[in-house]
């Protein structure tokens, strides 16, 4: 019991580690990885313009609930969130990953940050299980790019991949 204790003290320790290493390694990876990839030319204000229920206006929303910005070659990531629903707390961040992981992604930074989180938070490894297994049962579509699907119904876009609801 007292080792519980101790672990659940040190989980504001371990976020703040999980932030000082995660946040300017997904800049760095921007910078060294994604350097043929052309940003979108998007804001939060400018996806706006899209009607309720579509990518574009669920994606302008999650930003606005978060209080962040579309970085520049990474708005695939916020997608994602929306998409799958994962929101941005650092245990569910890694749940995205694992659920990346699980629908064919090969990215590294998708394995580090998955392993990242696990090594951190691996109390919540009923989450990651149900996040990767999620993803392999889902139509691979993390690959498509998603400023052309922006108009796109979320519900609709959920359903045609397969997407499962969550239940964890």
């Amino acid at each position: 019991m007292v080792n519980y204790l101790i672990f659940r003290k040190t989980r504001s320790l371990r976020a703040q580690i999980f932030n000082r290493v995660a946040l300017p390694s997904v800049l760095l990876y921007r910078d060294l990885f994604k350097n043929n990839k052309l940003s979108w030319g998007e804001s939060r204000e400018s996806l706006e313009r899209f009607s309720e229920g579509t990518l574009g206006k669920q994606l302008s929303n999650f930003l606005y609930e978060n209080s962040i910005d579309l970085q520049p070659k990474m708005e695939n990531h916020d997608v994602f969130h929306v998409i799958l629903g994962y929101n941005t707390s650092l245990p569910e961040e890694a749940a995205l990953h694992f659920f990346l992981i699980g629908n064919n992604k090969k990215s590294r930074y998708a394995k580090i940050a998955a392993l990242v989180g696990f090594a951190i938070f691996p109390e919540y490894i009923s989450l990651y299980r149900s996040a990767y297994r999620r993803g392999k049962n889902t139509c691979h579509f993390t690959s498509w790019e998603f400023k052309d699907l922006l108009f796109m119904e979320v519900n609709q876009f959920r359903e045609d991949i397969g997407l499962a609801d969550r239940k964890d």
